[in-house]
Formats: C-alpha cells, structure tokens, sequence
C-alpha cells in the first residue's frame, strides 16, 4: 500500500507542475493568436479575406496548434516547478521522507500520459477536422473574390487559384483597378501573363469570376520556350474559376483512419506525425525532470534556457524530418521516427542508474 505521505506529495508536486503549465498554455496561445492575427488581418485589410471570417480562421489555428504547444507546456512547466523545489531545498526534504527520483519520475510520467492522451485527442481527432474547417472557409472566401476590396500597391495572390494580381491604383469609385499586372498558371504548366491599363470584375457566370482588362498585352509562356504567345488587346476577358470542392482530398483533413496504409509520401508523413504528438509530450516531462535539477539556492533560469534550447532543436528536426518524409527523400523507416528515437535514447541515458543498479530502489519509491 502506498504511504499517505507520498500521495500527499503526489499532489503537492502535481500542483507545482500544473501552475506554470496553465499559465505557459496561456501565454503560448496569446503569442500563437497574436501571431495568426497579424497575418490574417493583413490579408482581410488587402481584401483578400472578409472580416467575418478572419477570427474563425485564427480559432481553428489555435486548435491545430495546441498539440504542440501543449507538450512544450508541459516540457517547461517540469523544468520550471521541479527547478523551484530543487532550488529551494524541497526536493532535499522531500527525499529524506522516501520520495526520490524515482517517484518524481513516475508521477511526472503520469501526468505525462494524462497530457498525452489530450494531445492525441487533439492530434488524431481534432487536427483534420479543423483543417477542413479552415479549407472550407478559404475556399468559400475565393468564391467572393472582389477586385474593390483590394489594396493599391500590394501583390495578391491565391494559391488554390493559381494567380498572383497587381494593381498601382484602385479606383473604388469606379470599381477599377489602374496599371495592372496578372498571372495564372495553367493547366499544362504553362503561365499566362497580362499587363492592361485597367481591369474591372464582372457579374459571376456558372460559378466563375470574368475579369475584364482594357489595353494591354497578355503572354502565354511555355516553360520549354517552344510554344510562347504575345497578343495585344483592347478588351481582353479571363475567367477565374469558382473555388474548389470543399476539400478534394488533402492529407492535413483527412480521417486518421483513411491515411493507414497510405503509399504516398504526404499521407505517411501526416500519419506519423499525428501518432508522435501524444508520444513526444510524455518523452519531454521525462527529459524534464533531470534537466530541472538545480543545486540548492542556486538560479534555476539556467536550466530553463537550456531546456528552451533543446526543445528548439528537437523541433527543427521533428519538422524537418516530416518534410524529408513528405517529399519523398525517406520512406516510412526511419520516416519521421528518428528525432523521437533520438529523444527516447536521451530519456534512457537519463535515468539509465535508475533502470540498472538503483532499479530496486526505484520499485521500492515507486509502489511504496
């Protein structure tokens, strides 16, 4: 039977792990929707988004975010909670009552799984079905494609469309935009190019946009150079396709269950992420615990920076791993696996006394 005096100590150090994770969650979705913001904004001022959905869009980034913000959370929460105790002799105190390493070791490790299985909620669940969310909302913003609400002097450009557009001057007024650059590329890889003085929009036929320009030039290049066109015009009309199948089918809003199996390199890269977000959370509150060792009245903030440090290179490599795997440079072994793997051998090196010569005392704190 377990002895009061450790589950009282549970509770304590659960405690001093759970303040600085609220408050770290907190100031990491103001940062990320601050962020969000300042993009998002910018393009609902060019007119690229309307207002009303500018704030579903940062909503549903918020909740795509937090299966990684949650796991670094809870990475520097370990590092700031434990640091405190270590520096203010609690921990000392705490081990002359029989709660060792060990047992700091397994109570972190279960609020770790705790942490993970929020994660993977989040990561297998929620992930694609915000992702579609958002596509939806994107494409329905290029159906009302509006050349007045544009902005004089900004390039604007779509990717699901393919066009880039340019304008010096927006004449409101009119509903004309002056001095006008515009490029789409084709369905043959060709890219077409025109330059006109002016360019207006016309009422939405079948689902598409005409765009009329007066007094240019339009260029059709071939990117073999075999087949490029010059014309002149005086009234030239194009036609901007509606916007896209709600989704088509994309990785990021695909069913988790619909990409097991999967031979392409996007799918299998998606997979593999969403299964580490949950594992990764639960290997860095156990990388945390001895990077939180502090001597007794000494800054614990060093430790913090370190610990910043390597989470920022673990990330460099989990994103660049999975980019290695989207395109196609690796397969599916080692695939995404191995900055994790890197990690685990981290964890072990770690606590290696624990599981070989201090692994009888480790039972021994673990189950009182």
């Amino acid at each position: 039977m377990i002895p009061v005096r450790f589950l009282v100590l549970d509770r304590y150090l659960v405690r001093e792990i759970l303040r600085p994770f609220a408050a770290t969650c907190l100031l990491f979705i103001l940062l990320f929707g601050s962020y969000s913001s300042a993009r998002m904004l910018s393009d609902a001022v060019a007119g690229l988004l309307p207002m009303d959905v500018v704030w579903q869009l940062i909503a549903l980034k918020i909740l795509i975010a937090l299966e990684v913000l949650f796991p670094i959370a809870l990475y520097l929460s370990v590092v700031m909670g434990l640091g405190r105790l270590h520096a203010d002799s609690e921990m000392v105190a705490m081990a002359a009552c029989g709660y060792g390493e060990g047992r700091v070791a397994w109570t972190t490790f279960r609020l770790g799984l705790i942490v993970a299985a929020v994660v993977a909620c989040f990561a297998i669940l929620i992930r694609p079905w915000a992702y579609t969310q958002s596509y939806r909302i994107e494409n329905r913003a290029e159906a009302e494609f509006d050349v007045n609400k544009l902005e004089a002097g900004r390039f604007h450009a779509s990717q699901s469309a393919g066009y880039v557009l340019f304008a010096e001057e927006v004449d409101r007024a009119e509903g004309r935009l002056r001095r006008v650059f515009f490029s789409q590329d084709q369905a043959d890889d060709k890219v077409q190019v025109v330059y006109a003085d002016s360019l207006t929009q016309g009422e939405r036929e079948q689902g598409a946009t005409p765009l009329i320009f007066q007094n240019g030039y339009a260029y059709e290049v071939d990117p073999s150079g075999s087949s490029d066109m010059t014309l002149r015009f005086r009234h030239l009309t194009l036609f901007l396709d509606g916007a896209p199948e709600p989704l088509g089918y994309r990785s990021k809003a695909a069913p988790t269950t619909q990409l097991w199996g999967a031979d392409d390199p996007k799918d299998i890269a998606e997979l593999q992420w969403r299964i580490l977000r949950p594992v990764s959370a639960i290997l860095l509150a156990l990388l945390a615990v001895p990077l939180s060792r502090t001597a007794p009245r000494r800054s614990r903030y060093i430790k913090t920076i370190l610990a910043i440090v390597l989470f920022a290179v673990y990330y460099n490599l989990i994103g660049m791993a999975k980019t290695w795997v989207k395109e196609g440079v690796v397969g599916p072994v080692p695939g995404a696996w191995w900055p994790d793997a890197l990690l685990l051998m981290c964890v072990l090196v770690w606590y290696w006394p624990l599981i070989t010569g201090r692994w009888r005392l480790f039972r021994l704190q673990t189950l009182g």
